[in-house]
């Protein structure tokens, strides 16, 4: 489609779905008098309406400003919101009839009727209704991270256009904005904030190393927290190290926990030599629940037996995708995304809990200078392409090798199995019996040996999976395992991942990774 066919065409979908959803929201507004369940159900419709009627506004009023890959992907995404739209309008006219909507009131019309008449009818109606709202919701968060990738496009006059927003819809839009302005301080030294950086005399108090884990715990004032240690790196001029890490923990003070699985950020730390006083690391401080302890992936993939459901599964798989989405759209690339960085927040009440990705020892800005070294450990580089493998990977690192990264986890998750075993000889690492790679471990031809494991874990996916996480899930995993390969059809040209904003590669991990996991339905 042409580029100003595409405009009026999306610009037409996007008037039609207000224009929908607002004659939803005025049907409901009938219920608001009726049964309790029925008017509980009512007002959370109208509040999902509301959010998404202000995100719409707001696309709606920026819409020339995006490039034409990302117009197509929200035409695609309005299309789907229309259809719902419509269905939920037919719902909830099919719960009263024509004639008697224009003459009474839902109320009058449920008081009318005897009372087991009436339960059945408020049944069949709350249940219409709560399927109107589950629609809702999913689509709520498929749209959400192509809604995030606003925060990245260097254009001002999106800045012009969300600073218009009126005051009932700053709530709404304020993530993106707050994000927005992280940016905008990333890209210009000159704009004057507040200091994200804590006090030297921040005391934490409680520490203790999560078992099988990067990260640490602790608390200040009654609060949880995460630690995540990032070391200074002697090739690294600390002015530009600690630049980067101020960046990085701006962006993440203004994460939603529940939508993207990251923990909201407190602060930094820097960390001096107590003789020195010279820069040895920083500390990046996250709040979590006070008398919750976190677990690592590692450490419940190897004690804790396949007794999650699918469901939970499915649920911590999307999770991991969207914190992904989150952190590329927000130009950050992870560089270290494994079990071991993964922790899991369960409350007393949870089976498995709630994911959050931390680890970001060896993360970068996608606009920075990514170093060209590594290591050997053969438990780390399981999780890195081929190609980033050893003391000097071949290729600089991008946004795609993350995605191969989380191919890795999601393989481990939907198997539920360690990859990895630990022993209590802390030098003693040994991969899973389930995955045969010991010969490959130590091989004299490294780049051979790597290609070889990658083909073990693909084959991995395509034989063990489909049984257990059905072939949705299976395919999503090989689509990241071979996101870098040349032959894939899934991901297409490599050259297509090439945009100034980076929102290119957003927008196709969004379409071939997050949305199909998105489609599995337990």
């Amino acid at each position: 489609m042409e580029p100003v066919g595409l405009g009026f065409a999306a610009a037409s979908m996007a008037e039609l779905c207000l224009r929908i959803g607002k004659d939803l929201y005025e049907r409901c507004q009938s219920y608001l008098r009726a049964e309790h369940e029925l008017r509980e159900a009512t007002l959370c419709i109208q509040g999902h309406w509301i959010k998404i009627e202000h995100q719409i506004s707001a696309l709606h009023r920026v819409w020339e400003s995006l490039g034409d890959d990302l117009q197509i992907h929200q035409t695609l995404v309005l299309q789907v919101l229309q259809g719902k739209l419509q269905n939920a309008l037919n719902k909830v006219d099919s719960l009263v009839p024509n004639e008697q909507r224009e003459k009474s009131r839902s109320d009058r019309i449920v008081a009318k009727m005897g009372d087991t008449k009436r339960l059945k009818y408020a049944a069949y109606a709350k249940s219409s209704l709560e399927g109107i709202i589950a629609d809702l919701e999913k689509w709520q968060r498929t749209f959400d991270p192509s809604w995030f990738l606003l925060a990245r496009i260097a254009v001002p006059v999106i800045d012009q256009q969300l600073a218009e927003e009126n005051p009932s819809e700053t709530g709404v839009v304020s993530s993106v904005v707050q994000l927005r302005r992280a940016h905008h301080i990333t890209r210009d030294d000159t704009v004057v904030s507040s200091s994200i950086f804590l006090p030297a005399n921040y005391e934490i108090k409680d520490r203790e190393l999560i078992a099988l884990s990067t990260a640490s715990t602790g608390s200040n004032s009654g609060r949880g927290l995460v630690i995540d240690y990032i070391p200074a790196r002697e090739q690294v001029d600390i002015d530009l190290t600690t630049k980067d890490v101020r960046n990085l923990a701006r962006v993440l003070s203004n994460v939603d926990p529940e939508l993207f699985g990251l923990l909201p950020c407190q602060g930094a730390v820097k960390c001096r030599d107590p003789s020195t006083q010279k820069i040895t690391g920083f500390e990046i401080i996250f709040s979590i629940p006070q008398n919750i302890r976190p677990k690592s992936l590692r450490s419940l993939l190897s004690t804790s037996p396949t007794s999650y459901s699918l469901n939970e599964r499915v649920k911590l798989a999307v999770t991991l995708a969207r914190s992904t989405v989150f952190l590329h759209s927000s130009c950050i690339v992870h560089k270290n995304i494994s079990p071991e960085n993964i922790i899991i927040l369960q409350q007393p009440t949870d089976t498995l809990g709630k994911m959050s990705l931390v680890g970001f020892e060896r993360f970068r800005l996608a606009e920075a200078r990514t170093y060209m070294a590594g290591d050997n450990a053969w438990e780390k580089n399981l999780y890195r392409h081929p190609k980033r493998q050893g003391l000097h990977p071949e290729e600089e690192y991008t946004m795609q090798h993350d995605i191969y990264s989380v191919g890795v986890c999601l393989l481990e998750i939907g198997l539920w199995t360690s990859f990895v075993c630990y022993s209590e000889d802390p030098k003693s690492i040994t991969p899973s019996p389930e995955l045969p790679i010991q010969q490959h471990i130590g091989a004299r031809d490294q780049q051979r040996a790597a290609a070889s494991i990658k083909d073990i874990l693909g084959r991995q996916a395509l034989t063990r999976l489909p049984a257990v996480m059905g072939q949705i899930y299976s395919d999503v995993v090989v689509s990241c395992l071979t996101c870098l390969d040349k032959n894939n059809r899934r991901f297409g040209d490599e050259r297509e991942f090439e945009d100034d904003d980076g929102i290119l590669v957003g927008v196709r991990y969004i379409e071939k990774i997050l949305f199909e996991l998105e489609k599995i339905v337990v």
